[in-house]
């Protein structure tokens, strides 16, 4: 019986980088970049893979990424706990956006996407709709909504709401960011 792999021809290179993130160093041994502005995070992995590499290198690049993460995914505990933590400046800001637009029962839906120049970035939305893999935290009746890719992603981050001369918005204090851009809206 032949194992189903988790990275497929028409897999995203975002989605592998969200996922199985250690895979960029073999990525880029075929040729791939997979830094900075100029990674195709859109494109699927055969079309990046095809301005970098024949077909052979390519099924030799696929088979070994995904023997890789076939391997991260049987070492990964089934249940992770979410320990993202939301402040109650973010819960209170969520609040009062609610009220001016004048709904409720709506939770904070807090997404980590493939893109920005440093690789990732948050994207915060009111959502009414909870997903059946949602992990949800609730803080102070606020319930915040994370799909279970990008609470890996945020593991152990703390979700914040600032508001200075400079700037104003949601904030996000990622341990797991390597990298972040000047922008402070994109990481990697």
């Amino acid at each position: 019986m032949k194992m189903e792999q988790p990275i497929k021809s028409e897999t995203t290179i975002g989605e592998i980088m969200l996922k199985y993130p250690q895979l960029a160093d073999t990525m880029a041994k075929y040729g791939l970049k997979m830094t900075g502005c100029g990674t195709p995070y859109q494109d699927t992995v055969k079309a990046a893979a095809a301005t970098a590499m024949s077909d052979e290198d390519f099924g030799k690049m696929l088979g070994e990424i995904n023997t890789a993460a076939a391997k991260m995914d049987a070492e990964r505990p089934k249940e992770r706990p979410a320990t993202i933590e939301v402040t109650g400046n973010a819960v209170e800001k969520v609040k009062e956006l609610m009220k001016k637009q004048g709904v409720t029962g709506f939770g904070l839906r807090v997404e980590v996407k493939p893109g920005g120049c440093a690789g990732y970035s948050y994207e915060f939305a009111l959502d009414d709709e909870k997903k059946s893999d949602d992990i949800i935290i609730e803080k102070d009746g606020l319930n915040v909504l994370v799909d279970p890719a990008s609470a890996e992603a945020l593991k152990g981050a703390v979700i914040d709401y600032v508001e200075t001369l400079n700037r104003s918005g949601f904030k996000v204090d990622n341990p797991n960011a390597h990298a972040v851009c000047s922008c402070g809206s994109s990481f990697g």
